[in-house]
């Protein structure tokens, strides 16, 4: 065998590899979408907006009670990378920081507990099929204490 056919082989085995991780990131990407499209149904906002990237996470903060001014300062966070190491940092924690908002709040409103949220966040496409087509129903605005805009739940769960 000379080089050749081993380089061709390798290429081969990595077009598979790259295909099998297509084909997965598709139906998760899917599977997400269905899951977002009903769970804003299920909260009486439009369903269609799962298909639109940054909308849908506007319908998903107005459900949830989480201001979206989030949206726009998760989006502006990378501005802090001029920063060097500190910069970064700060990104991170703020993105954590609205991951973990968004997420409580939505479980929240949902009726589910907190720990119901640590799966949203950790198995997104999972979770929300469990609250797209499970027991839940959408009981209205219930987010979770937001330092940023004072935007609370007191009656807590």
């Amino acid at each position: 065998m000379d080089s050749y056919d081993a380089l061709g082989t390798l290429f081969a085995g990595l077009f598979a590899v790259m295909v099998v991780v297509l084909i997965i990131t598709i139906v998760i990407g899917i599977l997400q979408i269905i899951g977002t499209w009903k769970v804003l149904s299920k909260a009486n906002r439009p369903g269609w907006a799962a298909l639109i990237p940054i909308y849908n996470t506007y319908e998903i903060c107005k459900a949830a009670g989480v201001s979206p001014w989030w949206i726009l300062i998760v989006i502006l966070s990378p501005i802090l990378n001029f920063i060097p190491i500190i910069g970064q940092i700060a990104e991170a924690v703020i993105l954590i920081y609205f991951m973990i908002l968004l997420n409580v709040s939505l479980a929240r409103s949902f009726g589910k507990s907190d720990a119901f949220a640590v799966g949203l966040i950790l198995l997104a496409p999972i979770f929300y099929l469990i609250l797209a087509f499970g027991d839940a129903n959408y009981v209205g605005e219930k987010p979770m204490n937001d330092i940023i805009f004072n935007r609370n739940n007191n009656a807590q769960n």
